[in-house]
């Protein structure tokens, strides 16, 4: 893996070691995950995440700790108490099974308004980089479902609780989705201050013809502030984060989301902010059919992006698609971009 991050010219790997309320490292409060092992709470031979933040360092490689906050299951074709019973005894979603809420595709996830599944997921980042030499934290753009969620196993006896504090249950859910970005972040800087946490959101914020202040991109199309409830566009005007990646997953030419569009935006409300921006690249779409079956539509991209100032780096989904250079169309190309040829 380091040895083809180095032909790439890369210098950080975001290393997934938390997909399912689980851990790829040695844990008191989260078991070893079971896409590490094949059986959920199966301790490992030997510490992979601390072998692999040694290898990082050989290589001078940064590694940032990427984590799923409250995923607990994919679609399920089970219910949620049945699910519950199969994780290991360790697993937070198990003991608390109150604090696991469901969606309208029956995945799972911990309740994002509970006061304790704030903490826990505070306190597992923090064991992490008290335990680990990373250079960051980073969390990916799970937050509330893309899928709304359940009729019947959900977050509306938190809301009707506190409902006299928020306008909407649409703001009750922001609102404890930027807290606990903004009180993990002040937890990490209390720690250590040279531990960056950033974020990979979904690439639209809002769209204009919904807000003033959004992208021009389609209505009616999928925005993070309205789906996932979360309010990127908050967390970088408040500085509640170091970075963040936008997923800018589109063509040029597509209808609803233009990628130049898209970087357009997010470079302007990134200015005078101390927030660093990284364009997110659809590396794995290379080939597909439409525009990306041009070899040369990631590099556009990247030469696009890297023209303005305010883009700080480029960042790739996902890793295999570079070690898939001599089928992948474009990822030579890509390749020598990033190695200056």
């Amino acid at each position: 893996m380091f040895k083809i991050a180095k032909e790439f010219n890369i210098n950080t790997i975001f290393y997934q070691v938390r997909p399912m309320n689980d851990a790829f490292y040695e844990s008191k409060l989260n078991p070893y995950s079971r896409y590490l092992t094949g059986e959920e709470g199966l301790k490992p031979s030997f510490d992979v995440f601390e072998y692999i933040i040694k290898k990082a360092k050989e290589h001078k490689i940064a590694i940032h700790a990427w984590c799923n906050p409250y995923r607990v299951s994919m679609k399920l074709d089970i219910n949620k108490n049945e699910y519950l019973k199969t994780l290991d005894d360790l697993n937070f979603a198990k003991k608390n099974p109150n604090l696991v809420i469901t969606d309208s595709n029956n995945q799972l996830i911990l309740n994002p308004a509970r006061e304790e599944v704030k903490k826990f997921i505070i306190e597992s980042m923090l064991e992490i980089i008290d335990k680990y030499d990373v250079d960051g934290i980073h969390f990916d753009d799970y937050f509330y479902p893309y899928s709304s969620l359940s009729a019947h196993d959900n977050d509306l006896n938190d809301y009707e609780e506190a409902k006299n504090d928020y306008s909407t249950i649409a703001d009750f859910r922001r609102y404890h989705i930027s807290d606990i970005i903004r009180r993990l972040n002040e937890k990490i800087k209390k720690r250590d201050k040279n531990i960056m946490f950033g974020i990979s959101p979904f690439g639209i914020w809002r769209s204009k013809q919904n807000d003033e202040r959004g992208s021009n991109t389609a209505a009616n199309t999928s925005q993070s502030y309205d789906t996932q409830y979360a309010d990127s566009y908050n967390w970088i005007k408040n500085g509640y984060i170091d970075y963040i990646v936008p997923q800018l997953y589109w063509e040029f030419g597509h209808p609803v989301a233009p990628y130049a569009d898209l970087v357009d935006w997010w470079t302007n409300i990134i200015k005078d902010t101390k927030v660093k921006l990284y364009i997110g690249h659809a590396l794995y779409r290379l080939g597909n059919e439409g525009e990306f079956e041009n070899p040369i539509e990631i590099v556009n991209q990247i030469k696009y992006a890297n023209k303005y100032k305010e883009v700080n780096g480029n960042v790739f989904f996902t890793y295999h698609t570079f070690k898939e250079i001599e089928n992948k169309k474009g990822v030579l190309e890509v390749k020598k971009l990033l190695k200056g040829e």
